[in-house]
């Protein structure tokens, strides 16, 4: 980033590109979580971290999948239950949905909500909605059934659509 950059300020749609969130949803988390927005709606380069912070903003999918398969849709599926896998410790834990999908390519991120939608009607995970926007935990059998889906074991039928 230039260094005249570091001192002008934000706006909040520079800021929603920056975290990749929709405007809306930044400012919906700024009046309900984060203490309202500031009057001026200008943000220094500091509120970018202490945003994403608040908003459980996470980029999950950075350089190579973590699962190779000859089928890039499968891939993406079977990887997607292994970051679960790794990042879903305890019982308590949660994150925002989107980040599930944060950092791919629009055809891969398709094929990815898809996926997290299938795993939300099959029960493996559950949405919850909150101030922050949608979120995600794993169901009580969540952590063993995307074990098997990572492993390649069970691949539900009904994902197979997805990368046929």
């Amino acid at each position: 980033m230039p260094g005249v950059d570091l001192f002008e300020k934000l706006t909040l749609g520079e800021v929603a590109r920056w975290l990749d969130l929709h405007p809306f949803d930044l400012a919906r988390i700024l009046g309900t979580v984060d203490g309202g927005l500031p009057q001026d709606l200008r943000f220094s380069h500091g509120d970018v971290d202490r945003l994403r912070d608040v908003a459980g903003v996470e980029t999950w999918w950075t350089g190579d999948l973590p699962i190779a398969d000859e089928i890039r849709g499968r891939a993406l599926v079977r990887s997607l239950a292994s970051h679960l896998v790794i990042r879903a410790r305890g019982d308590d834990w949660i994150c925002r949905a989107d980040n599930l999908f944060r950092g791919l390519e629009p055809a891969d991120q398709w094929v990815v909500r898809r996926a997290v939608n299938l795993l939300i009607v099959k029960g493996v995970l559950v949405s919850v909605s909150r101030a922050t926007g949608l979120h995600v935990r794993l169901s009580s059998d969540g952590r063993r059934r995307l074990q098997a889906l990572s492993d390649g074991t069970d691949l539900p039928e009904s994902m197979e659509a997805l990368w046929s």
